[in-house]
């Protein structure tokens, strides 16, 4: 199996820059695939079945769907230990991931949004994402913060935040946990859409802050998508063993869909189910066997009768 990962991201993705920043300081060498901000992603649609949340991640016939499992394959592949993430840590990097990242960019009015992707994306391509986005976050409250509530949401954040730092680099101490990147990457995304300045941060975020830009992507090639699927098509999925194989629903037919934004149902036949991790096996001409990877917290495996 090629076991360099391939990430599928755009620049502007603060899911993906979380995973880039992990896979630089870890000493993890990836191959990097553009795909557009909004669908059609065409690639990612024959290997991962319509799921529509950047970033992805491949390792030969294996896709990986949602950072926290892609953050566990990146762990896996490191040349060095992350520091441990106590209680508090982790809860900091909940709330990050969560209501303050939708804070992150809600904290601007809608004509300051619109503005901001204007100058990035040209009207046509801002029409086009406001219209993705409305789809892709319907029905999902953090999405919907009133801009004084999400200045709220994201001050408190920053005050915590400053309060763990105390005198350390890092939220891990000395060096980086992996909550360090997910309470990053809600301030690369509200920085991105200049709706902090750096000013507004203390002393020990703002030093921070550029402690965790500096770790770098690391050593990345760009790769095509006709190249990573013939990666897929001459790879096979990983063995799987284990008490997820031993699954009551393995060998049905399911769906999996994310229960909070991009609700895309992916369909595929259940091979492992375990209390982290679904994985469902999904075959076609184009690509042949891939095994398609997803968190269990956060989405939902049904099985179609």
């Amino acid at each position: 199996m090629d076991v360099t990962p391939i990430i599928y991201h755009y620049p502007a993705s603060p899911y993906a820059e979380k995973v880039r920043l992990l896979a630089g300081y870890l000493g993890v060498p990836w191959r990097s695939c553009d795909v557009p901000i909004q669908p059609p992603r065409d690639t990612l649609a024959l290997l991962a079945g319509g799921y529509r949340r950047i970033p992805v991640m491949q390792l030969g016939a294996d896709i990986f769907c949602d950072t926290a499992i892609i953050c566990d394959e990146i762990i896996a592949l490191g040349e060095r230990p992350l520091a441990p993430c106590d209680d508090e840590a982790l809860a900091l990097a909940r709330v990050a991931e969560t209501e303050v990242f939708f804070a992150a960019i809600r904290q601007n009015t809608q004509f300051k949004i619109a503005l901001g992707l204007v100058l990035r994306l040209g009207i046509r391509g801002m029409l086009a994402f406001a219209r993705d986005r409305r789809s892709f976050a319907q029905g999902h409250g953090a999405a919907a913060l009133s801009p004084e509530v999400a200045r709220t949401v994201f001050r408190d954040f920053l005050v915590e935040l400053d309060a763990r730092l105390g005198s350390d680099d890092f939220v891990g101490g000395e060096s980086p946990c992996l909550s360090d990147f997910c309470c990053y990457h809600p301030i690369f995304l509200a920085k991105g859409f200049n709706a902090i300045k750096d000013s507004q941060l203390s002393p020990a975020v703002r030093s921070w802050v550029k402690r965790m830009a500096v770790l770098g992507w690391g050593h990345h090639d760009p790769v095509t998508g006709s190249t990573a699927i013939d990666v897929a098509k001459q790879s096979d999925p990983r063995i799987l063993t284990g008490v997820g194989t031993n699954c009551a629903n393995v060998g049905q037919w399911v769906t999996v869909t994310p229960t909070d934004t991009g609700r895309v149902p992916v369909t595929g036949t259940l091979v492992s189910q375990d209390e982290r991790r679904t994985v469902i096996a999904r075959r076609s001409d184009d690509v042949g066997l891939c095994h398609v990877h997803f968190p269990r917290l956060g989405f939902e495996c049904l099985t179609i009768s």
